[in-house]
């Protein structure tokens, strides 16, 4: 009994912080929701009802942000696994300097976002920039990379690709050194070749650390903002404005918390779907827990 009122009382500082930062800025973003409040008038919240989700769903600069941001969190989890998968099976080769070879492509994990973002400012300048020098040496014309609207939004892409590139690596190469070293080399006496080896024994058992990499990737690429807004702010115009961009703006330049609150509780929802889809899709999760 004393144990258990320990347990309860040593967890109370915990709970504590999560009703304070969790629980408590959702409820009143659930509330604001359903008002009109906007910062630069003087006077009371007046509840509106669901007009705000009407005005969120009728609005075709809305659609357009989450479009760009479907569109962002597709192409950054697909190529970051891809490229993760492949350096993975790579690292996984190496015998000479395994380590230092980890160390280097692990590199952008530690690197703060806001620090690379910055620097790729940098180097997408249409005049100074190192990309358009390396692409001037081999005769190719300066690219606008921030100021093309069809380009601005891919130029932010990379910068989220090159930073989530590494903790697809770290998952997969770790499911890759959990399978038996046993596999392998009866599948080489066997006389399979790479690729077999690759489709019948390393890819099923990536299985696991393909959903847990796809579902981090996706809750990473979902909620970037500093990256977007530090290099293009959702320009040129809104070419690469997601819904974190537009949420921003709404609240912090406009001061419509009311609708900003709105969008924010959407976005939040729209995650947790994203999430459940994936993990539901795979049944990966309860397959584990069938097993236990």
């Amino acid at each position: 009994m004393r144990e258990k009122t320990f347990m309860r009382v040593m967890t109370l500082p915990a709970l504590l912080v999560f009703l304070v930062i969790g629980v408590y800025p959702t409820v009143q973003g659930i509330i604001n929701s359903f008002t009109s409040y906007n910062m630069t008038e003087i006077g009371e919240k007046e509840f509106i009802g669901i007009n705000n989700y009407i005005r969120m769903f009728t609005e075709a600069r809305f659609w357009q942000a989450l479009g760009r941001t479907v569109i962002f969190v597709v192409l950054s989890v697909g190529f970051s696994y891809l490229l993760g998968l492949v350096i993975a099976v790579l690292l996984n080769k190496i015998n000479i300097a395994r380590n230092a070879y980890r160390i280097i492509f692990l590199i952008p994990m530690i690197i703060a976002p806001t620090i690379t973002a910055l620097n790729f400012k940098f180097m997408y300048n249409y005049n100074l920039g190192i990309i358009n020098h390396f692409l001037n040496f081999f005769g190719v014309s300066n690219i606008d990379f921030l100021g093309n609207p069809s380009i601005a939004l891919f130029s932010t892409l990379a910068v989220d690709i090159w930073l989530g590139t590494p903790l697809a690596i770290l998952i997969l190469l770790a499911g890759i050194e959990s399978q038996s070293e046993a596999y392998y080399e009866a599948a080489k006496i066997d006389g399979a070749t790479e690729w077999q080896i690759f489709t019948h024994i390393t890819f099923p058992v990536l299985k696991k650390f393909t959903v847990i990499v796809i579902v981090l990737r996706s809750m990473d690429a979902l909620k970037v903002y500093e990256i977007i807004q530090l290099i293009t702010a959702g320009g040129p115009g809104s070419a690469s404005e997601t819904l974190n961009i537009y949420i921003s703006k709404v609240g912090f330049n406009w001061f419509e918390m009311g609708y900003a609150a709105t969008l924010g509780i959407f976005t939040l929802y729209f995650i947790m779907f994203i999430a459940k889809v994936i993990i539901g899709k795979t049944g990966i999760f309860q397959s584990e827990v069938s097993e236990i």
